[in-house]
């Protein structure tokens, strides 16, 4: 949306006449009177301040003066109960996707919740992101750190953006759906902020990451973009970013270097989950050092940071040793480079240099890990995220690269998917077809062993929806082409618990619950299961369909048994997993394939 037409619609909407209790709150008012809907529904006294344009006597204005400081007072006082509740949610301020009938219109389900404005001590929605979102993303502060920098009043209005994105997401977690009132509370508190301040980088990076797995591609690219100027304008690239903007507190110093590493490791993502573009700031000559060990940056016992140079030398100091979020960075950068090394369009000769150059990049990550680092799950049962990231990064990478030229064919059915666009059918077996396809299928065992971890639930970042969906469908060209008898029922089995990890995700996210569709569609075809009722045989003509510029609302949410065509499902593979078809970081090639509008009540295109 455009910054000065969202400024426009805010001032539009706000009322001219706000009541004093509002007004002492800094919160919005309707301006109805005698008593406005926020004081009645808290069954406040409602009071306005008088026209002065006819005169007031001396009494007036004093008996205004007195029921001014009484509203103040009472504000104060609500502020300081921990009961207090300002921000309201009521059963029609949310929607989710999910909540979509088949005609397209939305029903209201969500319960009520009510949230604090500036007082983040003990609300709900702060705790649900730090415990569901930050573990996956750690580059905000840590909790009590942000607790203890937030009671300072004069940090409260730079901070003011970034708790209002933190409450969106744990929202998110906590109700499982959206919420507009929060969505537009983040955009005002965006519209507030001083434009070069550095916490909107914080605040853009997650509002991005909100906005594209809610199925809302041109948002989340903008507040993306816009993150990414932001960062380089500033330059928090450089060493020195950190110092001049931490206060001399080691922890702040450590957030900042986070923050650019975080924005980094995303725009990769993005790359990769899209299959796009070449992600944009892996060129930056980043003197930026390393994040430390997230347990020392939890204690706040922040130890000399090391720097990528080091890292990138670590084959010369084996006992040297680095954090989980330092081999991340590095995973990103090893995929990304190998990517590089892939050609647009592969052929059978490209064959030896994928073996020889992309494999010794992505190898030599893996031979380098320490011990500690090899295994993603503690003795406890704890998993460490930034590791399990980093695994899955390195084998979606190696598979990507190594099945255009194995024996693991794509399905015609695929080709609708810009995952599937090349390599072409007929490309011709290479001489180390064995070679690739066994590549291929240890980094689909990889990926699998590191799905079934014995965890309670699987909750991970939701970044890894196209990451194991590229693994699902190799398993799935393995079952059709090469699997039989007892393997090919194991696989099964693999396949049936990867789908259901994505399902997982999928009810939290609806563009992961849109992939998942997708793949089961895939799978229909490509392993001949028995035909829904009424469904039409698959053509070529058929499966190259033309998308229809929706996003969620532009599929068909109901099972395979209904009396449908699964054709229209197919209209938006676009992106279903892009991690092997990067176009050899094509600049040329736009992020948003024509996607990424959302309905009504949904974070939408403004």
């Amino acid at each position: 949306m455009d910054p000065m037409s969202a400024l426009e619609n805010s001032k539009a909407a706000r009322s001219v006449l706000a009541c004093l209790p509002c007004r002492s709150r800094h919160v919005k008012c309707d301006g109805k009177q005698p008593s406005c809907s926020r004081c009645d529904a808290g069954a406040k006294q409602c009071l306005y301040t008088r026209s002065r344009r006819g005169g007031l006597d001396r009494a007036t204005l004093a008996e205004r003066r007195k029921q001014r400081a009484a509203a103040s007072q009472a504000a104060l006082q609500e502020a300081a109960d921990p009961r207090s509740q300002i921000i309201e949610l009521d059963s029609s301020s949310s929607w989710s996707p999910r909540d979509a009938s088949s005609d397209g219109t939305a029903s209201m389900t969500s319960p009520a919740i009510q949230v604090l404005a500036d007082n983040i001590a003990n609300d709900p929605l702060v705790e649900s992101y730090y415990r569901n979102f930050h573990i996956f993303h750690p580059f905000l502060l840590p909790r009590k750190h942000l607790m203890r920098l937030y009671q300072d009043a004069s940090k409260q209005p730079s901070l003011r953006p970034l708790i209002a994105i933190v409450r969106l997401v744990g929202y998110i977690f906590n109700a499982r759906e959206w919420s507009a009132p929060l969505k537009d509370h983040v955009e005002a508190c965006f519209l507030q902020a001083p434009p070069t301040d550095p916490v909107l980088v914080q605040c853009r990076l997650i509002y991005s990451m909100a906005l594209f797995w809610y199925d809302c591609k041109n948002e989340a690219k903008s507040d993306m973009d816009a993150a990414i100027k932001l960062a380089v304008d500033l330059q928090m690239f450089r060493r020195e970013f950190a110092a001049e903007h931490g206060a001399d507190d080691p922890v702040l110093k450590e957030c900042w270097r986070r923050t650019w590493w975080m924005l980094y490791i995303v725009d990769g993502y993005y790359a990769g989950t899209l299959g796009t573009k070449k992600p944009e700031l892996l060129d930056i000559d980043a003197t930026v050092e390393l994040p430390c060990e997230e347990a020392e940056y939890e204690s706040g016992d922040i130890p000399e940071p090391r720097t990528l140079q080091e890292f990138d030398c670590r084959e010369f100091a084996p006992d040297s040793t680095f954090s989980s979020f330092a081999y991340l960075i590095g995973a990103v950068q090893c995929a990304a480079l190998a990517m590089s090394t892939a050609p647009k369009i592969a052929v059978k000769e490209d064959s030896m240099q994928v073996i020889q150059a992309a494999d010794s990049i992505l190898d030599g990550w893996l031979l380098l890990l320490p011990k500690d680092r090899k295994q993603v799950m503690t003795k406890t049962g704890e998993i460490d995220e930034l590791m399990y990231q980093a695994h899955l990064l390195i084998h979606v990478a190696t598979i990507g690269l190594h099945r255009p030229f194995s024996d693991l064919k794509f399905n015609p059915v695929e080709d609708v998917s810009s995952c599937a666009r090349d390599p072409a059918p007929d490309i011709p077996t290479p001489e180390l077809v064995n070679v690739h396809t066994v590549r291929v299928l240890r980094s689909v065992d990889a990926q699998i062993r590191l799905l079934a971890l014995p965890v309670p639930e699987f909750h991970h970042t939701p970044f890894v929806t196209c990451i194991i969906s590229e693994g699902t469908l190799a398993l799935l060209s393995a079952c059709c082409f090469l699997f039989k008898g007892v393997k090919l029922t194991v696989a099964r089995a693999q396949i049936r618990m990867m789908i259901g990890c994505l399902n997982a995700l999928g009810e939290l996210w609806p563009r992961t619950a849109r992939n998942v569709r997708e793949i089961q569609t895939i799978a229909h075809h490509v392993l001949g299961l028995e035909p829904a009722r009424n469904h039409k045989t698959l053509s070529s003509s058929q499966v190259r369909l033309s998308n229809d510029g929706q996003g969620t609302s532009g599929l068909d949410t109901r099972g395979w048994n209904d009396s449908v065509d699964m054709v229209p499902s197919l209209s938006s593979l676009e992106d279903l997993c892009g991690w092997y078809n990067l176009d050899s970081f094509d600049p040329d090639l736009s992020w948003d394939m024509s996607l990424g509008h959302c309905q009504a009540g949904t974070p939408s295109n403004q």
